[in-house]
C-alpha cells in the first residue's frame, strides 16, 4: 500500500520509483533524450522549505531545489531529460527540460530554482521558475524521463522548514531504496551539513545517515519506546465532511475520529470501502489521548481545506452517496461509518455523547452538522458534536475540558481598543497593520467582528469551534496577515483583518477609524487624525491617546509599540 506522511508530525516520505540502468543521452540541448533507462538516475535528497535567518527574507525563490544521484559507473549526458513536478496524486504537472549538463559516475547533480546565472554555489543547475514551487504540505512528486521512458519518481512529503528530505546514506542511492518509506528522513542539525545559515542537507555530497525504526517501536523524546496501537473501541468516527461547498472535495474532505484511550496512532490507516488505504507513519510518537478529537483531510493547507482549524493525518476520498469510511491498523477494522447520501456543505455527524464504534452504525443518531466554521461550510471538525435533537448556537467548546459551554460574549467597556498601528516601516501597510484589544473581564472572542468607518459582519473569528478566551487584564491582537514573517514579526495574532479593513493614517479631514463589535452592538471605537510612520499610537491609563515614543520597544527591530502587552508609556505626556 502506498502511505502518505503529514509535515506537522515530521512523518516519512513515500516514494513511488521506476526501474532500471542507463546508457548516454544526446549532448545537444534542443534534442529528445533518447537512451537512458529506469534506474540510472535517482532523485536522493529535497529541499521544499527554506528557513531564512533572522531578519533575511522568507521567500524559497532561490533557495529550493533537489539533488540526483548518478547510479551507473560512466559519466550521463542529461540534454533532453523531461523532468516533472506535481502533487503525489497527479499525473501532469510542470515540467523542464534539461540543457547540456554531465552528471559524473556515481556522482551528483543538485538542481535548483533559480536562473543558472544566479545558482549558489550548492546549486549546479538552475531550471528557473520552469517547475513552480516546491510544496511545504502535503507533498510533491518528482519524475525524470528519457525519451518516453521512466527514471526515476519520488514524492518527497513531511517536509521540515531548513531541513532536506534525505533519502538514507547509509548506502549509495538506489531506485529501489527510494521506494522504502523508512529509507527517508529529515536531515539532522549536525554543523557539517549546515550548507547555508540555519539550513541543513548535504547537497551534492553523500547523504546523512537516517535512524532506523524498529517495527512497532517509535521516537518519544528522543528514547525509542514500543508503541501503543489502538485497538477496537479505542477510536469512533464521530463527523464526516464528503462534500464541501467552501472549497473544492479534493482539498476540502474530512473525518473526524474521537479518541476513547490514550494510544499511538503510529500506522494508523484511512480506508474507503475496498480502497488502499492513507496510512500515518512517523518515526515519532504520535500520541493521543482520551477525549480528544482528530481530523483526517485531504489537504493541511488552510486556504485549500475550508479552513479547518487542525490536520492530524490524511484520508482517502470521500463519495457524495453511498459512502464508507474505515479506520485499520493492519487488517484489523477499528471502526467504519456508512451513509447513503449527504447534503452539499454540512458534514454527517454523530450526536453529542455517543462515543462507542457501535453508535455510528445506528442512522438515527447521525444529523447534519449546523455550526459554520473557516470558509463557510457547516460542521465542527475537532470539537465535540451537537446534540440531533437540540442546538449548539451560542456554544463553543472549552480546550481545557474538551467539553462544549456557552460563549460568554464581552459587553461595551469589558473590551477596548487599546493600541494600533496604521503605519508600520519594515513590511508594507497591506500586510504589518495591527491592533490590540484589552479584557476588562473574562471573555470569550467567539463571534468578535471588526470595521475601519464600516463594520464587517462576518465574525473576524468564528462564533462555533474552540472558545477563544481573554482573561481580564489580557491582551489578544489582530493583523492584515497572521505570519510573522510577512507581518513584521508580530507575536501570536488571534485572527487576521476581514476583507477591506484598512487602518489608514488619518488626518483632521480624513479621520481613522476602528471598531469592534458583537453581532452588530460597537464595543469600542477609536479615531485619530494623524499618525507616524513605524509607531503605534495607544491608549494610557485614562484613555488618552499617544504615539509609542521612537526607539522605545522595537518589537521588530524597526516598528515601535508593545503588540500584545502593557503599553508604554502607561500614561502619555501631558
Amino acid at each position: 500500500m502506498r502511505r502518505l506522511a503529514w509535515s506537522d508530525l515530521r512523518l516519512l516520505t513515500a516514494v513511488a520509483a521506476a526501474g532500471g540502468l542507463a546508457a548516454c543521452g544526446p549532448s545537444d540541448d534542443t534534442s529528445d533524450c533518447t537512451g537512458l533507462v529506469a534506474g540510472t538516475l535517482v532523485v536522493s535528497e529535497v529541499q521544499a522549505d527554506f528557513d531564512a535567518p533572522t531578519g533575511s527574507s522568507g521567500a524559497d525563490t532561490g533557495h529550493e531545489w533537489f539533488e540526483i544521484y548518478n547510479a551507473s559507473t560512466a559519466p550521463v549526458e542529461l540534454a533532453g531529460v523531461l523532468v516533472e513536478h506535481m502533487r503525489p496524486s497527479e499525473t501532469v504537472g510542470k515540467a523542464h527540460t534539461m540543457r547540456t549538463v554531465t552528471i559524473p559516475a556515481n556522482g551528483y547533480l543538485v538542481l535548483g530554482n533559480v536562473v543558472p546565472e544566479a545558482a549558489p554555489a550548492h546549486v549546479d543547475y538552475g531550471y528557473g521558475a520552469d517547475l513552480g514551487d516546491l510544496y511545504n504540505a502535503d507533498g510533491g512528486k518528482l519524475k525524470l524521463s528519457c525519451g518516453g521512458v521512466l527514471i526515476d519518481e519520488a514524492i518527497y512529503d513531511g517536509v521540515e522548514p531548513g531541513h532536506t528530505r534525505t533519502l538514507d546514506g547509509k548506502q549509495a542511492p538506489d531506485y529501489q531504496t527510494n521506494d522504502t518509506q523508512a529509507a527517508w528522513c529529515s536531515a539532522a542539525e549536525d554543523p557539517s551539513a549546515e550548507y547555508e545559515p540555519t539550513n541543513f542537507g548535504t547537497p551534492g555530497a553523500p547523504n546523512q545517515e537516517c535512524m532506523n525504526v524498529v517495527p512497532g517501536q517509535c521516537d518519544d523524546g528522543g528514547a525509542m519506546r514500543a508503541t501503543v496501537p489502538p485497538a477496537p473501541g479505542d477510536l469512533t468516527i464521530t463527523e464526516v465532511m464528503p462534500d464541501p461547498s467552501a472549497a473544492a472535495d479534493a482539498t476540502a474532505e474530512w473525518i473526524e475520529v474521537r479518541v476513547n484511550r490514550d494510544v499511538d496512532l503510529n500506522d494508523l490507516g484511512v480506508a474507503g470501502a475496498s480502497g488502499t488505504p492513507v496510512v500515518l507513519s512517523s518515526q515519532t510518537c504520535v500520541r493521543a489521548t482520551a477525549g480528544t478529537y482528530l481530523v483526517f483531510a485531504r489537504s493541511t493547507d488552510m486556504a485549500m481545506n475550508g479552513g479547518l482549524p487542525r490536520v492530524d493525518g490524511g484520508v482517502v476520498s470521500l463519495t457524495n452517496t453511498n459512502g464508507t469510511v474505515r479506520l485499520l491498523m493492519g487488517a484489523t477494522e477499528l471502526d467504519a461509518m456508512t451513509w447513503t447520501s449527504v447534503r452539499a456543505g454540512k458534514s454527517l455527524q454523530l450526536s453529542a455523547g455517543l462515543t462507542a464504534p457501535a453508535d455510528n452504525d445506528v442512522p438515527a443518531n447521525l444529523c447534519d452538522g449546523n455550526a459554520a466554521y473557516g470558509a463557510g461550510d457547516q460542521g465542527t471538525p475537532g470539537a465535540a458534536n451537537r446534540d440531533c435533537g437540540g442546538s449548539m448556537a451560542g456554544m463553543c467548546m472549552d480546550t481545557g475540558t474538551g467539553m462544549m459551554r456557552p460563549i460568554v460574549s464581552p459587553s461595551a467597556g469589558q473590551l477596548v481598543i487599546n493600541e494600533w498601528m496604521p503605519n508600520p516601516m519594515l513590511v508594507n501597510d497591506t500586510d504589518g497593520e495591527w491592533f490590540e484589544v484589552k479584557a476588562l473581564a473574562d471573555v470569550d472572542l467567539n463571534g468578535l467582528q471588526v470595521g475601519d468607518a464600516t463594520l464587517v459582519t462576518t465574525p473576524a473569528i468564528a462564533v462555533s469551534g474552540p472558545c477563544v478566551r481573554v482573561a481580564t487584564g489580557g491582551y489578544a491582537l489582530f493583523a492584515q496577515t497572521t505570519t510573522p514573517a510577512t507581518n513584521g514579526m508580530l507575536p501570536t495574532v488571534e485572527a487576521a483583518f476581514p476583507t477591506g479593513v484598512d487602518l489608514v493614517q488619518g488626518s483632521v479631514a480624513s479621520p481613522g477609524t476602528l471598531q469592534i463589535a458583537v453581532g452588530g452592538t460597537v464595543l469600542s471605537t477609536v479615531t485619530w487624525t494623524a499618525s507616524t510612520v513605524a509607531r503605534a499610537i495607544m491608549l494610557d491609563t485614562d484613555g488618552t491617546q499617544c504615539t509609542a515614543p521612537g526607539g522605545v520597544m522595537l518589537y521588530n527591530g524597526t516598528d515601535t509599540g508593545t503588540p500584545r502587552a502593557s503599553n508604554t508609556p502607561p500614561e502619555c505626556p501631558p
